[in-house]
């Protein structure tokens, strides 16, 4: 007997090649059985998933969550279980100074999974733009937040903005490129500058400092320090990075997604490799509103929806180094699922400077189960249907 049993949905699972209606079969906390026609009478509870999309867990490798504390984070489970996410990454919201209030006050009362990316400043982002000079960098107390951390904390974030980076440049990148290789974790790097401080070659100068497993973000950003030249070209720094296996997350946030940039990096051939929305309360009730919905943007990219799967379910979970316990629904992995409708219909979506496209598929969660606990989607805003 299962506890819960999951009936008649398309199943798709990326990491095992799964396209096809399915049942899930889960016990306690973790999934049992993933295969057709289990019979109703073996499962304690059933959810009827009939005509909807059944993926493993999403995942939001980039969102800010340290909420009431960090003025414009975003509830956990708002970011998370009420949209259809199982886990997120919180993208350098604290340092070291301020990582002790997440294990105290977010994490513990949160269904969605939290991981973190530990800010190279002291402070994270309180105050905005942070890293005005060295003094906010001590890399003896990071090392003593990070070591009894490292569960929890899967990275080390450096936004290219702000005084310090103006004037010192890549010497920054290569500090933060230190306290992480002393734990083996790779760095998180924003790139675009809204006011336009740091060097127009800063993307170029670091890029060849990134190692397989470190992670660019705002790869379509149309602010200073995008990945395009003047001819719109995609910088050969940008490439050659992706090729040695950089991962390249999207991030998209409030001010971060340029449609124009990433119409012209996708004909390229710069591909992300994971979907994350950078999501605030600045960009809750649109342009970003959740993961489902930055898919959907994806898609009408040009994306497929199984490359928008993999992108948001095994993909960050290799990010985070957990693929052994998440982002697939092989048995014995964490019961964590998602069950998505995919709508028809015909909705405008914007980007970063208000451009838009126009989708005729939108994802929306209608249910989530976080380790074999079912939680009903509640998403706080979406798109309207153009009519």
């Amino acid at each position: 007997m299962y506890d819960l049993l999951i009936k008649g949905g398309r199943v798709i699972d990326p990491a095992q090649n799964l396209d096809d209606k399915l049942d899930i079969a889960i016990s306690g906390d973790k999934i049992a059985a993933v295969a057709k026609d289990i019979p109703l009478s073996e499962g304690r509870q059933v959810v009827d998933a009939s005509g909807k999309l059944v993926t493993p867990g999403l995942i939001d490798l980039h969102c800010h969550v340290f909420d009431s504390i960090h003025a414009i984070s975003v509830e956990p489970d708002i970011a998370g279980v009420k949209q259809g996410v199982t886990t997120v990454g919180d993208g350098g919201s604290t340092g070291e100074a301020t990582f002790a209030a997440f294990t105290k006050y977010i994490i513990p009362s949160a269904r969605t999974r939290i991981f973190c990316f530990l800010h190279l400043c002291s402070f994270g982002l309180i105050p905005e733009p942070e890293l005005k000079d060295w003094d906010e960098i001590n890399l003896e107390a990071m090392a003593a937040t990070i070591e009894p951390h490292l569960n929890l904390i899967k990275g080390v974030k450096l936004r290219l903005v702000g005084k310090l980076v103006a004037s010192a440049g890549v010497e920054v990148v290569e500090t933060q490129k230190k306290i992480a290789k002393q734990f083996d974790l790779p760095v998180m790097i924003h790139i675009g500058d809204m006011d336009k401080q740091v060097s127009p070659t800063l993307t170029q100068d670091f890029l060849p400092l990134l190692e397989p497993g470190d992670i660019l973000s705002h790869i379509y950003t149309g602010n200073f320090g995008n990945p395009l030249l003047p001819d719109g070209t995609v910088l050969p720094e940008m490439r050659a990075a992706m090729e040695r296996g950089v991962i390249m997350d999207t991030a998209i946030g409030r001010n971060n997604l340029n449609f124009e940039v990433a119409r012209k990096s996708l004909a390229q051939g710069i591909i992300p490799t994971t979907l994350s929305t950078d999501l605030t309360h600045r960009s809750l009730t649109g342009p970003t509103y959740s993961l489902p919905v930055t898919m959907a943007k994806f898609m009408g990219l040009g994306l497929d929806l199984k490359q928008v799967i993999t992108m948001t379910t095994i993909n960050p979970a290799r990010a985070f180094k957990e693929d052994n316990k998440i982002g697939s629904l092989k048995p014995g992995m964490e019961a964590d699922v998602s069950i998505l409708e995919l709508l028809s219909g015909k909705w405008k979506l914007e980007d970063a400077i208000q451009q838009t496209i126009e989708v005729d598929r939108l994802l929306l969660p209608i249910m989530t189960v976080k380790s074999g606990q079912v939680i009903p989607a509640q998403p706080v805003a979406q798109p309207q249907a153009i009519k």
